[in-house]
């Protein structure tokens, strides 16, 4: 959670927005320590996922108008892949994802095509920052961007290495 903003991109000043509002005794920010105007040139790329925890879920409380277009599906208020072709193979990785970061979070950085959409056309990369309630993980705030196909983390994130992605 302290990695060098300049390690994530064109998302560096996302990390240093998101550091810069950390609180030791709650363990990061929270959901309402963001307003919706810091975010300007990333609207519709934007994600809230709330954890839930009994048992462990997550779902989805905000799902931007541009990932509507890309995914072709509104998450808003659904589960974790509840409308992919294969919505267990989402439990099973995505959700392990989840259950990691809830344990022992982590800025984490995703990337893969839309192919579980029907659209094996478009490539994401994305930043999901874990926000914090009574010093427990308890939302997601994730923002994407769509990359060329041929595409890699690493040519997009600098300083970042495909193994310190892997």
């Amino acid at each position: 959670m302290d990695a060098d903003p300049a390690n994530f991109g064109r998302f560096h000043n996302l990390v240093r927005k998101w550091q810069s509002k950390r609180d030791s005794e709650k363990g990061g920010p929270g959901r309402r320590d963001f307003d919706f105007f810091e975010f300007r040139g990333w609207w519709g790329k934007v994600a809230i996922a709330r954890i839930e925890t009994d048992p462990f879920d997550v779902r989805f409380v905000l799902w931007g108008t541009r990932l509507v277009d890309w995914w072709g599906v509104d998450y808003t208020n659904k589960r974790l892949g509840e409308a992919s072709i294969t919505p267990e193979a989402w439990t099973m990785v995505e959700g392990r994802y989840f259950q990691t970061m809830h344990r022992d979070p982590f800025i984490g950085v995703v990337c893969g095509y839309l192919d579980q959409y029907k659209r094996p056309h478009l490539k994401i990369l994305g930043i999901d920052l874990p926000l914090f309630e009574d010093g427990a993980l308890s939302h997601v705030l994730s923002i994407h961007m769509e990359i060329g196909l041929d595409d890699e983390p690493p040519d997009i994130l600098e300083g970042l290495s495909m193994e310190e992605f892997l």
